[in-house]
């Protein structure tokens, strides 16, 4: 019998503190736009984060693919591609 593969991988440890972008643990970021959630077939959720919301960048994982991890202004943690095109820095508050 053939195993399935885990579409999910089990971490626990955050060591990066500096990602590739240039953002820091600790530094805070304002979204310039609104983000539309979509779902794994890209469909709208209904759930949008709105510009102006303001997200805390927290340690990360080096597992790949590596991403920048950010507390959400309602707690939650969220990820976003490491990338300087797409995360522009916000100056700590």
């Amino acid at each position: 019998m053939k195993k399935s593969k885990s579409h999910y991988k089990f971490v626990s440890e955050y060591p990066i503190k500096k990602y590739k972008c240039g953002l820091k643990a600790g530094d805070r970021v304002r979204l310039k736009r609104n983000i539309v959630v979509q779902d794994h077939k890209g469909k709208p959720t209904g759930k949008v984060y709105p510009k102006g919301e303001i997200w805390t960048v927290l340690m990360g994982a080096k597992e790949k693919p590596v991403v920048v991890w950010f507390r959400q202004a309602d707690g939650n943690r969220h990820t976003w591609d490491d990338d300087d095109h797409s995360i522009v820095r916000f100056p700590q508050l």
